[in-house]
């Protein structure tokens, strides 16, 4: 049980970090001209989007067991 908690914790902190490195990219993102650079920047905001899914879904299950 400690192992899940252990897991549930540094996953918590993972969606944390991610979380607050999204919001910069966004902030980042409304400053830039359009261009490629931009384009680039909105795949990466959405991959980061992906990644913090996934470990949401991830604690969700560790919680259920």
């Amino acid at each position: 049980m400690t192992s899940q908690n252990d897991e549930l914790l540094r996953l918590n902190k993972e969606v944390r970090e991610l979380s607050d490195h999204i919001a910069s990219l966004k902030r980042k993102k409304n400053t830039m001209p359009e261009g490629p650079e931009k384009d680039q920047l909105v795949e990466d905001i959405k991959m980061r989007q992906f990644q913090a899914l996934f470990y949401l879904e991830k604690m969700e299950n560790l919680a259920r067991e």
